[in-house]
């Protein structure tokens, strides 16, 4: 049988209930007991690396659960990570950076109901995590309700829905059914491992609203980020006339920083080669997110500061790697 470690990191499949609302509570052995079906399909090892809500998850903890994969890489055939839904979609795009070119599964995947409730979701979710782990199907990848996404790929649209997830701009990887996993496409070949874990979390996310301020970019430029992304309107233009972003972006750029221009649409992609307002921003020198979800962005960013030295290595790492 294959070899598969869980790594716990809490979230609400593993939250119990407490004065003040849910909180995370169960350990990996204790949730894996309640899924007899498990038994036979391979030999299940545990690291309890974090006990917290997913919202309480920061850049580091991507790096300590990217660690713990390297760590475990030779002595493991794949790895299920157990986690928030709320930020799993940031985590799951995060690990696709750091570990560029795994050679075995890694399945993150949670619930929107805790594991001990009689309604939960997340018997299912581990159960076909811990068969993608088993299988072997390389890369990185979110499991929950029916699908399985492409860890870069993943977006969280429903606050409860048990299909809590979409694939953005991109097929589901696979789904689940009774026959197993229908993978929509055959597997990509892959670069040599690199696992690069670092981060650097000097990124601004800034989201339009009419009658915003480009002050707002100095500010932040300012504060020493080292990258902004713009969450702009429609095809991820931002305004050029009557409170113009364009000079403060302009600004920005000048002083070194690396500015995205992302659309705050979930589906299509940034397009800043059609209207003025993204084309004129495309000048200056600002990227474009093209078909990259925010998670993907903002986390791919992240990594390329973490490890690299200047703006420009950086720049070159974020724009190198798919």
């Amino acid at each position: 049988m294959k070899k598969i470690l869980l790594i716990s990191t809490g979230g609400t499949i593993a939250s119990e209930q407490s004065k003040n609302g849910l909180v995370p509570a169960v350990d990996g052995a204790s949730m894996i007991r309640l899924i007899p079906k498990l038994e036979g399909i391979c030999e299940i090892e545990y690291r309890e690396l974090l006990s917290l809500d997913s919202s309480n998850i920061q850049p580091h903890h991507w790096t300590e659960i990217a660690d713990a994969v390297v760590e475990g890489y030779e002595n493991y055939d794949g790895f299920v990570i157990s986690h928030g839904t709320d930020t799993m979609a940031y985590t799951a795009s995060a690990l696709c950076w750091m570990l560029e070119g795994i050679r075995k599964p890694v399945a993150v995947t949670g619930a929107q109901l805790p594991i001990e409730d009689p309604m939960t979701d997340g018997k299912r979710n581990l159960f076909n995590a811990f068969k993608l782990a088993s299988g072997s199907r390389a890369g990185v990848y979110l499991v929950f309700g029916g699908s399985v996404i492409d860890g870069s790929c993943a977006k969280k649209l429903h606050t409860q829905q048990f299909e809590a997830f979409v694939s953005v701009n991109t097929p589901c990887a696979a789904l689940i059914t009774r026959d197993g996993f229908q993978w929509a496409a055959p597997e990509k070949k892959l670069p040599a491992f690199n696992p690069r874990t670092a981060t650097d979390e000097r990124v601004f996310v800034y989201k339009l609203v009419p009658g915003t301020s480009e002050q707002v970019l100095d500010f932040a430029v300012q504060a020493g980020y080292r990258a902004i992304v713009i969450e702009g309107f429609g095809a991820g233009g931002v305004p050029n006339r009557e409170s113009s972003l364009l000079p403060a972006l302009e600004r920005a750029l000048k002083a070194g920083v690396i500015v995205v221009c992302i659309t705050q649409c979930i589906y299509d992609g940034t397009h800043l080669d059609i209207y003025d307002t993204g084309v004129l921003a495309q000048k200056l020198g600002a990227l474009s997110a093209d078909k990259m979800t925010l998670e993907a962005v903002v986390t791919k960013l992240m990594w390329a500061l973490g490890n690299t030295v200047t703006n420009e290595e950086a720049k070159e790492l974020f724009l190198k790697t798919n």
